[in-house]
């Protein structure tokens, strides 16, 4: 199937919009990361990048996903939530009572075993499922309220996801899985290429944008799948288990990407995780089990030495 089709056949299902213009420091951060030097294909210089403004000087976008500006605001609020599911004759919580609020900036990370209610919680932070009962706000709108098209746009501007499968297309390349959310935008073909290529220099894989996802190693497809998240330029980033198919210094270099993102370019990150060392990146910890949040901690812990 030709790019343009399955463009087609994703634009009757999704209205997705932003624009992809905060990275300008990210070529410094990856520049310096003693992890990137050691990635296979980490890529060359950084070259000039395409959403520069007028006058040459990088323009961050302020109104990305039409935020508030407010930080007392939050991003993301569940109040009293339920998500229950018809086993048979029964029915079974999967999330009761949940009340939780995240804010901009903040690097998130939800912990909880096999089972806990976190994918199902993950589905409802990312605004992919409705709740059975309570409220889910995103950016100060009922999500419930919404029809399908206008959640499929608010939730293409402000998030972006993270898979542990990858979710890459298998029959577009690496190039053209990033291009795929700027086709979206119906945007000039020359611009939108160059846009993808900027991103596939930041995450490493200049020399891959022709390979199939079938043809990269786990951790390359995950760089893909990040490069695609941040298309649109969301400001928050949801991953859910993003290191489970990694090895452990692939698994080190994509969490230390996010926490760039976060420390330098402001994303909310959100991660989705029963991984224990992935705390250490957090600055707030969610404990759910049994479909209930058991606790929320602040981690004030010094980061690692070597973390940016």
């Amino acid at each position: 199937m030709a790019l343009t089709e399955i463009i087609e056949i994703f634009k009757t299902k999704l209205n997705v919009s932003g624009i992809l213009n905060s990275l300008d420091k990210a070529a410094d951060f990856y520049g310096e990361s003693d992890i990137y030097s050691e990635m296979d294909d980490p890529g060359e210089t950084i070259k000039n990048n395409p959403y520069n403004g007028p006058g040459g000087a990088f323009v961050k976008n302020v109104d990305a996903g039409k935020l508030s500006g407010k930080k007392e605001v939050p991003l993301i609020k569940l109040t009293d939530v339920w998500k229950t599911y018809q086993m048979g004759e029964s029915e079974f919580a999967a999330l009761r009572g949940v009340n939780l609020e995240i804010y901009e900036g903040e690097f998130l990370v939800v912990l909880g075993p096999s089972g806990s209610g976190k994918s199902t919680l993950m589905n409802l932070l990312g605004c992919l499922d409705l709740p059975s009962k309570g409220t889910v706000f995103l950016n100060s709108s009922d999500i419930s309220e919404l029809d399908e098209s206008e959640l499929a746009r608010i939730r293409g501007q402000m998030i972006g996801f993270i898979f542990q499968s990858f979710n890459l297309i298998p029959t577009l390349n690496t190039q053209e899985n990033v291009l795929l959310p700027l086709e979206f935008l119906e945007e000039d073909a020359r611009t939108a290429r160059e846009k993808a290529a900027y991103l596939l220099e930041i995450v490493g894989l200049s020399d891959k944008k022709y390979n199939l996802p079938s043809q990269l190693s786990g951790g390359q497809r995950q760089r893909v799948a990040i490069a695609r998240s941040l298309a649109v330029n969301p400001p928050v980033i949801l991953a859910d288990e993003p290191t489970g198919n990694l090895d452990s210094k692939t698994g080190n270099y994509i969490l230390e990407f996010l926490y760039g993102l976060n420390k330098k370019e402001g994303k909310t990150i959100i991660i989705v995780t029963h991984d224990l060392e992935l705390v250490k990146y957090a600055t707030r910890i969610v404990y759910i089990r049994d479909g209930q949040i058991e606790k929320i901690e602040e981690y004030t812990q010094n980061k690692p030495e070597g973390m940016i």
